[in-house]
């Protein structure tokens, strides 16, 4: 009898083991899965992050030390980009500011809305500028809201929604330095990224970003609901502004860690280590290696 109920109990004691087990695994499962969407929407951020400052740079270099120049080259832009100023001269004593239109925000985007990173752009960005760009400490600021309507991707038929605030103050000829005050990705849920990054031009090609090199490194926090994760580049980003190759980073590595789970995730933009255009970054989480391309 006794030994009889060792045998039942023992059974019993194996399939409660075996049930936390496979419960165990499907957290695990669920948060590899969960962790690989968000690895790719912070990529896919962080890459649009690079191309609106890229843009802003650009805006920013054409202006003069009167204000705005009398007119801007938009040719990077696509051709259905315009601007509207709204503060030509620094001489009234405050900022220059001006507004990018990039066309309407209707699926699927027109070939007059890419540009010549080959990403497609809607919507509209606002540039104040508080003193002339190529002093040491002039200071951008960038702003898009969610009511402005902010489209930007690879695919003109499932670009991303997006709004940003941030600054970049100039240190030198070559670096900036960028707080990012809020980058909200808007899907299914809403991501944000906030932060401190470098900006070093590599290269430095004037006018316009054509020719550029840049090098990003930087640090932050990552939010998605009640998630949050700090993010922090490890091995400088680079990216290379000429034809074919300026969409993404070609090298560079980043970490978001979550402290509350003990967890890293990598993200590695030059897996196959020849910094190649092929916009494939290689995650890791727990070990597991998944190779995604943005788009």
């Amino acid at each position: 009898m006794i030994r009889k109920y060792l045998h039942h109990a023992l059974l019993a004691l194996v399939f409660m083991l075996g049930l936390i087990s496979m419960q165990s695994c499907e957290r695990i499962n669920e948060h590899k899965e969960n962790g690989l969407q968000l690895a790719t929407d912070f990529c896919v951020m962080q890459s649009e992050l690079a191309s609106i400052i890229e843009v802003a740079d650009e805006m920013g270099d054409q202006t003069t030390g009167k204000g705005t120049p009398s007119k801007f080259i938009l040719g990077a832009f696509g051709k259905a980009a315009s601007v509207k100023i709204l503060d030509s001269t620094f001489f009234d004593g405050d900022a220059i500011e001006f507004e990018i239109n990039f066309g309407p925000n209707k699926l699927p985007l027109s070939e007059n809305q890419r540009g010549f990173d080959g990403k497609y752009r809607a919507g509209t960005m606002h540039i104040k500028i508080q003193s002339h760009y190529i002093e040491n400490t002039a200071k951008l600021e960038l702003k898009i809201d969610k009511s402005d309507n902010f489209w930007v991707g690879a695919n003109p038929n499932q670009p991303k929604n997006m709004a940003i605030s941030c600054s970049t103050i100039r240190q030198d000829a070559k670096t900036h330095s960028l707080a990012i005050e809020s980058l909200d990705l808007f899907g299914q849920k809403i991501i944000s990224i906030e932060g401190t990054v470098q900006l070093l031009k590599l290269t430095n090609s004037k006018p316009g970003v054509i020719g550029n090199k840049y090098q990003i490194l930087g640090k932050g926090e990552l939010k998605e609901s009640d998630d949050e994760q700090n993010w922090e580049i490890v091995q400088p980003l680079i990216k290379n502004v000429v034809p074919g190759c300026s969409g993404e980073y070609i090298n560079g590595m980043l970490e978001l860690k979550d402290s509350e789970k003990s967890s890293t995730t990598i993200l590695d933009y030059d897996p196959f280590e020849n910094e190649s255009c092929d916009r494939i970054v290689r995650v890791t989480i727990a070990g597991k290696i998944t190779d995604i391309t943005l788009d």
